[in-house]
């Protein structure tokens, strides 16, 4: 109950407010009336002392130095019955009691101490027996809810049919982790929020505290007054739940569901931390079964395969991404790693692709199903602390190891804020000596023309680097009609599915007919 309400609606309706009205919405616990020299080691915080005025200093130094000692001992304010030994406050006194906005009031001397007493403690503990009532029903909503939750979201809104009031849960960058609203805009201001508290400190004190906080409005954001309760595991903080005030003042009832919320919240988190670690275990087993060459084609294979989400008769493009921090990882380093990896899950969940991952040390490998471009998911996590690189599309198990080995043979020449594709580096590693890139050049590049049927083709193209490309010279060559040659051109690009007009691509054409010779 607060000063304001008593005076509106119990026995302190005759009292007169003679200072502190800015401090009329204060909260009082208990009345108690004290009489004696000495007042202020009687109290505690949030009381509402009565006062006769017997032993209430008469000299105005020293009653300035009680008004200053009863409001830093916490007092809700002070009632004073006049005026059988004082007729009022004292001018110093009310002056001082109006800038510190401790409430004073002059109550009629015959209003009796014992009916204030009985009547505002009977209300206060009846309201305080309301109050542990309602509570116990929240918790109970709250465990019950709890058991059915899937997700923070499904908490956030329990809490908020309780209370009445929008409640959000965020991360301490104001990542939006569920709440009654998960609009983009939401989740804009919750982070832009979480940085205006970062300025003032107000992050700090959620950061520091195991109890809930009231946080003041952000007139910047329109964010009115909230409440603050962080949700702890471990000693560590997992979220922050935010409950809005609104129309309706923060109460008693708040802080108190808001902490049994904290720690609903936590076990939730807990619970799902453990299931996704054992999730994130066999998921990665099962990747790093497909990248290493040890998965096996058999019925409980295929089934985890299928449980995985992955699809044999797929193609997938292998994807490596390095952070660029040193080995061991330190403290930091694993926390980027973790919040990458669940970046890239938000990710994949977007574009409702399986979360087929692997991470070791400080590499995250994951499939991506070919018909998605790895340049936006790039655009979307890459970052100047992390690089990445992309192998060929493949199909199968065998074909997941050898993009496995794409990316592994590209993993030294990542350079940190870009992205990498196979097919880039392929052509230098061959040029400098490298005998799986010079392998994978000429298959690339040659393959299609080195079956029996197309040894024609073959000779052709050949004949035609061996000639700078010249369709005269080649045509002498090979001793063929120079429409017969143009013919075998059309037949080679549609084989090779590329265009020989490309210089670049003249150039490693040539260089891949010299290494299969030199090999041969």
């Amino acid at each position: 109950m607060n000063i304001a309400e008593a005076l509106a609606s119990t026995i302190l309706r005759d009292a007169t407010v003679v200072a502190g009205e800015q401090g009329l919405l204060n909260e009082f616990t208990w009345v108690h009336m004290v009489d004696h020299p000495d007042i202020e080691r009687w109290v505690k915080p949030g009381y509402l002392l009565l006062s006769t005025g017997y032993n209430w200093p008469k000299d105005d130094q020293d009653s300035v130095a009680m008004v200053r000692a009863l409001h830093a001992a916490g007092l809700a304010g002070v009632v004073l019955a006049v005026p059988q030994f004082i007729a009022h406050f004292s001018p110093a006194a009310v002056t001082t009691a109006q800038e510190l906005g401790l409430p004073l009031l002059e109550l009629p001397w015959e209003v009796p101490f014992s009916s204030v007493t009985e009547e505002l403690n009977t209300l206060l503990i009846r309201r305080k027996s309301q109050v542990l009532a309602r509570i116990e029903e929240i918790h109970i909503a709250l465990t019950n809810a709890a058991v059915s939750a899937h997700s923070l979201t499904d908490l956030a809104e329990a809490l908020s049919v309780l209370l009445k009031r929008k409640v959000t849960f965020v991360d301490q960058e104001g990542v939006l982790l569920g709440g009654t609203h998960e609009s983009e805009d939401d989740r804009t201001h919750e982070r832009d929020y979480i940085v205006a508290l970062h300025k003032t400190g107000g992050l700090k004190r959620i950061q520091d505290s195991i109890s809930p906080v009231v946080m003041e409005p952000v007139a910047e954001l329109g964010q009115a007054k909230r409440l603050g309760c962080p949700v702890r595991i471990g000693g560590g903080l997992a979220a922050i739940i935010w409950l809005d005030e609104e129309q309706v003042p923060l109460g008693e009832l708040d802080v108190r569901a808001t902490e049994h919320a904290a720690l609903v919240a936590a076990l939730h988190i807990s619970h799902q931390r453990a299931l996704h670690s054992q999730e994130e275990r066999l998921g990665y087993a099962f990747v790093g079964s497909l990248l290493e060459g040890r998965f096996e084609d058999m019925p409980t294979a295929r089934n985890r395969a299928a449980i995985n989400g992955w699809n044999p008769d797929a193609n997938y493009r292998v994807c490596l991404i390095l952070l660029d921090e040193p080995l061991p990882l330190s403290r930091d380093g694993l926390i980027r790693l973790e919040r990458l990896v669940q970046r890239l899950r938000q990710y994949l969940a977007q574009i409702n692709e399986p979360a087929l991952l692997f991470v070791s040390l400080n590499q995250i490998t994951f499939l991506l199903s070919e018909k998605h471009d790895p340049e936006p998911l790039w655009r979307e996590l890459g970052s100047k602390g992390a690089a990445m690189g992309v192998s060929r599309p493949h199909r199968g198990a065998e074909g997941m190891t050898l993009g496995g080995a794409d990316v592994q043979s590209l993993a030294d020449l990542l350079k940190p804020g870009r992205i990498h594709h196979f097919d880039e580096v392929m052509f230098p590693q061959a040029l400098l000596g490298d005998a799986n890139a010079r392998a994978l050049l000429i298959e690339k590049r040659l393959g299609p023309l080195r079956g029996e049927k197309s040894e024609a083709l073959l000779e052709t193209l050949e004949a035609l680097c061996q000639e700078g490309f010249q369709l005269a010279g080649t045509s002498r060559r090979l001793g063929v009609h120079i429409s017969t040659l143009r013919y075998r051109l059309e037949r080679i690009e549609s084989a090779l599915g590329v265009s020989l007009e490309n210089q670049s691509l003249r150039f490693e054409l040539q260089v891949a007919i010299a290494l299969m010779r030199l090999t041969e």
